[in-house]
């Protein structure tokens, strides 16, 4: 855990006890239950999140002995292994889909298939600069290119589908994030400092969000660099330098605001990736500079948080994207080379 935000949050905590069921706002690590469990909060508390384990190369997926399929990187054969895991997606069959700029490409990631590929795209929709990633229910991935100004959509077999976008419309496309019915794409644009919502069916813009100039006024963002939908259709955006989270309802409509720049609980220093719960009420921001995830309720209200700076179980070392399916949350531990996995257990809501 940071020591300041730490330190700072024995103030903070008497109050937030209030708001989590847990009996406090700690997220330090406890081994609670199994000999070896990870969970947070710590006991006596109930268990809100549990980590679950970590995947750094191709045999965290599949260990067997045998001879591992290569991938050409530069003029030496490597096996492939992430290094600078930066946004991340998980599909409906359980595939995790992480960007690694070192590659240039998307590694997919599958544990009960001992799947662990590199894809840089298919013609025409090579991959220079990926980005952003999201994947459909059907199978269907889309990733930013910044480079290209594009994003690129490929079917279920990673065919090439569609580009949307171009150097008419974007600027730099950088994170993305698909609604969950699949029919809206949201592209953070750090260029022009907007949010574009594409109809996926046919690559037009329904809204675009924000300007071609950074702002801290509402409804405006200063380096957007992250994005979520929740099942109701509530975007949630992550507004760097404004140190601030920002919803819009489905027409593009300002909703809340929340956040401010600080280092106690529910202030953000380098507020990143974004993944939205609105069954269980809970929105998960990650913050590089803490290196840890706050868990907020809807309204914008700090619940607890997890991790602390570190190489070890659960924790960070410049934590970038986190993605949810189901229980699963995925989060890209950037600069410790790795995908960390943890499982969301019961609101701390109550």
């Amino acid at each position: 855990m940071n020591v300041r935000f730490i330190t700072l949050a024995i103030v903070a905590s008497a109050a937030l006890t209030g708001a989590c069921s847990s009996g406090g706002a700690s997220g330090e690590r406890s081994a609670a239950g199994q000999a070896g469990t990870i969970v947070y909060p710590p006991a006596p508390a109930e268990p809100v999140v549990e980590w679950v384990g970590a995947i750094a190369t191709r045999a965290d997926v599949d260990d067997r002995k045998r001879t591992l399929k290569k991938v050409l990187v530069g003029a030496e054969e490597q096996e492939p292994s992430l290094v600078a895991p930066t946004a991340v997606a998980i599909g409906a069959d359980g595939t995790i889909y992480a960007v690694d700029q070192h590659f240039r490409g998307v590694l997919i990631i599958n544990r009960e298939q001992r799947r662990f590929d590199l894809f840089r795209g298919s013609s025409p929709g090579s991959l220079f600069e990926p980005v952003g990633v999201a994947v459909a229910d059907d199978g269907t991935l889309y990733v930013s290119d910044a480079t290209s100004q594009a994003v690129y959509a490929y079917d279920a077999e990673l065919r090439f589908k569609a580009a949307f976008g171009g150097a008419e419309v974007f600027g730099r496309p950088t994170a993305i994030a698909l609604s969950g019915d699949g029919s809206r794409l949201a592209v953070c644009d750090t260029d022009r400092h907007a949010v574009d919502v594409l109809d996926t069916a046919s690559g037009e813009t329904l809204h675009t969000i924000g300007g071609r100039e950074h702002s801290d006024r509402e409804g405006e963002f200063n380096f957007p660099v992250a994005a979520a939908f929740d099942a109701e259709g509530y975007l949630y955006v992550s507004d760097y330098l404004n140190f601030r989270v920002q919803v819009f309802d489905a027409a593009g409509d300002l909703d809340l605001v929340f956040g401010k720049a600080g280092d106690r609980p529910g202030e953000m220093n380098r507020p990143r990736g974004l993944a939205a719960d609105a069954a269980n009420g809970v929105l998960y921001q990650v913050d590089g500079a803490f290196q840890l995830v706050q868990m907020f309720n809807l309204d914008g209200e700090v619940l607890m948080w997890f991790g602390e700076p570190g190489s070890g179980p659960g924790q960070f070392s410049l934590p970038s994207g986190i993605a949810l399916r189901d229980d699963l949350l995925v989060v890209a531990d950037t600069l410790n080379h790795r995908l960390q996995l943890f499982r969301f257990l019961g609101s701390p809501q109550g």
